[in-house]
């Protein structure tokens, strides 16, 4: 093999390395943060997938929160299938930090009523304010209004989308039912709040579409 060859080829693999060494860097870093300062850090508290995409939907909302409120220190943590797990993230705040965890999640559950509950008080901050969950909650519905509006009426009209002022989803030829589809759990409030929520978006959809959780 010509000696350029070797040199390129040597050259490819030292660029690789290196792409590859700071990907690694940076994934170890936002899955364990270090903490600095003395202000108070906000959890945002995740059910975790093994999905990608579930991940990088999370880590974008928290972007937001992050741009909309600058002096605020946002981490995350999973309960389950992903990094860094909940208790992984408390142990990493230091103890004298104020902490508040906001559960990523529409209802109350096990999550909410057990588990999050658990890692808190096994953590270094068992003090730790605990948020609702997002749902059951008008803002909910009506993020799924906006949703429904935008992959039904993208699908059926071509050109309508999430924000216009006339809703495809809402016109005479929109859907006949809706089912909201839900993960589920044993607590009777998780299902009540279910039901809460499919009402309300059936009120946001004017009252004649059923809505079935």
């Amino acid at each position: 093999m010509p000696l350029h060859c070797l040199d390129s080829t040597a050259g490819l693999m030292t660029r690789f390395t290196a792409q590859l060494t700071a990907q690694l860097r940076a994934r170890h870093t936002a899955a364990h943060p270090s903490f600095g300062g003395d202000g108070p850090v906000l959890v945002a508290v995740a059910h975790g997938s093994r999905d990608p995409a579930a991940s990088r939907t999370v880590r974008a909302l928290l972007d937001a929160v992050r741009a909309a409120r600058p002096g605020l220190r946002v981490v995350l943590g999973h309960l389950e299938l992903d990094e860094p797990s909940l208790p992984e993230t408390l142990a990493a705040i230091p103890s004298h930090r104020q902490v508040a965890l906001v559960p990523l999640l529409f209802g109350p559950g096990h999550h909410v009523k057990h588990d999050i509950p658990r890692a808190v008080a096994a953590s270094p901050h068992p003090h730790a304010a605990v948020a609702a969950p997002l749902g059951p909650h008008p803002l909910l519905a009506e993020a799924l209004h906006g949703r429904l509006n935008e992959s039904y009426g993208n699908e059926a009209s071509g050109n309508a989308s999430y924000g216009n002022e006339a809703h495809a989803v809402d016109e005479p030829h929109g859907p006949d039912a809706v089912v909201l589809a839900c993960a589920g759990s044993r607590d009777p409030e998780s299902a009540d709040g279910a039901r809460r929520t499919a009402a309300r978006l059936r009120e946001r959809l004017g009252g004649s579409v059923p809505v079935l959780p």
